[in-house]
């Protein structure tokens, strides 16, 4: 197996014998990281890691954190590893950038569900900028709450245009429960609905179940 040299990883766990699951660990995460970047990879086969191979797996991503890649990060979450915390709050204070907060705030949230990741979230979308248009956008799903709605709705009032269609889309989509590769112009629902509809209790309760069953059926860790 041929890993990426900018990782850290021993070369005696790269030329070892692997289960299948430790070695799909070790191709995604240090070899092609391009479907797992992409939000295409079904990293469900985490599940299959033996308890000795998930310990190697936790500290392979903890002494790759300080390259500061989002996919390695996303690692410590996937895996659920307590044991990086401490690395994620470190470098969580000294990062500047909003969209790396996120990134390190939310692993924090998935592992523990450290408070920090929403007030990061309130952060950024105090910015008012594009950096809720995409991938963050979705990360306020994590949330697993009727939160997530209100917080999209939020964003449904947002400077930017790209962040009000995404937050748009995403809404439509958890509560219908499918993808919809069409204009935000023609989403069966628009701002106004789920304006009217926020404090509703039966659509808050609706749309809390929503958006927990499609964390629940998110098999991509996004």
């Amino acid at each position: 197996m041929r890993l990426r040299d900018s990782y850290d990883v021993p070369e005696d766990i790269v030329s070892g014998t692997h289960s299948p699951a430790f070695a799909n660990f070790l191709w995604n995460w240090f070899g092609d990281t391009t479907a797992l970047t992409h939000g295409e990879l079904d990293i469900t086969f985490l599940k299959d890691l033996t308890p000795g191979e998930l310990s190697v797996a936790r500290e392979l991503i903890r002494r790759n954190l300080r390259l500061k890649h989002n996919h390695i990060i996303d690692g410590a979450a996937a895996l659920h590893d307590e044991s990086a915390v401490p690395i994620l709050r470190s470098m969580l204070a000294e990062e500047p950038t909003i969209s790396r907060r996120l990134s390190i705030a939310g692993a924090l949230w998935k592992i523990n569900r450290d408070p920090v990741f929403i007030e990061c979230l309130e952060a950024a979308k105090s910015a008012n900028d594009d950096i809720l248009s995409y991938f963050h956008a979705f990360q306020v799903l994590w949330l697993n709450d009727e939160r997530a709605a209100d917080f999209l709705i939020d964003l449904l009032d947002q400077k930017d245009r790209m962040t009000q269609t995404t937050a748009l889309r995403i809404l439509n989509e958890v509560e219908s429960g499918k993808r919809m590769a069409i204009p935000a112009r023609e989403l069966p629902h628009q701002p106004s609905y789920y304006r009217k509809l926020r404090n509703d209790p039966a659509f808050r309760v609706q749309m809390a179940a929503a958006v927990r069953r499609r964390n629940e059926e998110n098999k991509n860790g996004q």
